[in-house]
């Protein structure tokens, strides 16, 4: 047993002869190794997402500790391993400190982390969908609201990776809605009217006017969203049908999402 566990500790120490590299990383997550090191996974411009070990950063004054922690976006030196490539050395570009002292914005934040982290895979690089959480990122650094972001993010984000739900017309039959309500189909993954066919027993039924707010949002340029004002009615709806949405195609729920309504909780 103590065997088997040197040699998987072997695997992980830096070795001269590694390929070696730096990346624009954004660090997604981190879990304790051991009493020294950490596990991380960064989304990079270059590489997509990986994993990386942060020797010795939960040692006191460690070089790595600020970043290896989350929400953290810089250049980083990393060494290419067997399992997980070994970071080595980093420079902290921006480290978010306006974000991390709003307990609604880190919500948020880490909402937006944990989405990228479950819906992208390891090695598949995407400089599209890096730059635009990193965009969100400097968004909620700016003082917009969290809330409006992330909403903004998410749907940015699903266009990007092929999962943008159907709004403008029924999915099933490319009629328009009418006037009034509509109703919207995690499963379908669009809006479903109520004359062509049977309504789907998942159906979420929101005022219409919910379309205006989405197609804003779309369209909007990150420095106006500040400027953006969004009707409670409206933002418990569009909350409700992307969370729908998202967890019909991830199969579970994000743990995230549950700090944020225990924050709401209390609001």
């Amino acid at each position: 047993m103590g065997g088997r566990g040197s040699r998987r500790a072997t695997s992980l120490i830096y070795k001269p002869n590694m390929k070696t590299y730096t990346a624009g990383s954004i660090v997604l997550r981190r879990i304790d190794l051991g009493e020294k090191d950490r596990i991380i996974t960064i989304l990079t411009r270059e590489q997509g997402k990986l994993g990386a070990v942060a020797k010795g950063a939960r040692r006191p004054g460690s070089k790595l500790a600020g970043a290896s922690e989350p929400f953290t976006y810089g250049k980083l030196f990393l060494s290419a391993g067997r399992d997980l490539d070994v970071l080595s050395q980093a420079e902290i570009k921006e480290s978010f400190p306006n974000v991390k002292q709003d307990m609604r914005a880190v919500a948020y934040g880490m909402y937006m982390l944990e989405l990228t982290n479950q819906f992208t895979e390891e090695r598949n690089p995407n400089p599209e969908l890096f730059d635009t959480l990193l965009s969100a990122m400097y968004i909620l650094e700016s003082g917009t609201d969290a809330e409006i972001t992330a909403r903004y993010f998410e749907l940015q984000f699903l266009d990007l990776l092929g999962y943008d739900p159907h709004f403008e017309t029924c999915i099933r039959c490319g009629r328009k809605p009418k006037q009034g309500r509509l109703g919207f189909s995690p499963s379908l993954g669009g809006i479903v009217c109520d004359s062509c066919g049977i309504t789907p027993s998942d159906v979420i039924w929101a005022p219409d006017a919910i379309i205006s707010y989405i197609n804003a949002l779309r369209r909007a340029e990150p420095q106006k969203l500040k400027d953006m004002k969004f009707p409670r009615g409206v933002r418990r709806d569009l909350a409700n049908i992307l969370k729908w949405h998202i967890r019909y195609r991830l199969e579970h729920d994000l743990k995230s999402a549950d700090f944020i309504d225990l924050i709401a909780m209390f609001e």
